[in-house]
């Protein structure tokens, strides 16, 4: 009887357990898709002028981190995965400080070798801007960079 008992706590247990556990491994595949390397191409919000740079995405723990240069300048941002609005596609979002709030959203896709292909508004939080800034990212990883 005693080994009755004993089993079914151990039961209980196991199933009390289960959900958390799966709950931390259920996180979506988009966490472990966008890290890697990008060559970016973007428009500055409320402006026509335009820019190239090189980029690098890599997990930190419970964040994305990504490395950027743009004329010379490097720069990181985190980010996390999450959906758009309840039921909605899953984006990259950033959030920092550059004199002001500032956030950007990346909608995550793929390109035709099914590498990630991220399009990004970007601007002061809030949105203020006629028009926001813009980036695409584009894999790198399927070539070599370019030697100078």
């Amino acid at each position: 009887m005693e080994l009755v008992r004993l089993t079914s706590v151990l039961l209980l247990v196991t199933l009390a357990c289960s959900p958390t556990a799966a709950a931390e491994q259920d996180e979506p595949p988009q966490w472990s898709f966008v890290p890697g390397r990008y060559q970016l191409i973007g428009r500055h919000p409320d402006s026509l002028r335009t820019y190239t740079g090189t980029a690098r995405i890599e997990r930190v723990g419970k964040k994305l981190r990504l490395s950027r240069e743009i004329d010379g300048r490097k720069s990181q941002l985190f980010g996390v995965i999450r959906r758009a609005d309840p039921g909605e596609a899953y984006v990259l979002a950033f959030k920092w400080d550059e004199k002001s709030p500032m956030e950007m959203v990346c909608l995550i896709g793929s390109d035709l070798d099914n590498y990630a292909r991220l399009t990004c508004h970007w601007g002061k939080a809030g949105n203020p801007h006629k028009q926001p800034g813009m980036e695409a990212y584009f894999a790198q990883e399927p070539w070599e960079p370019l030697k100078d």
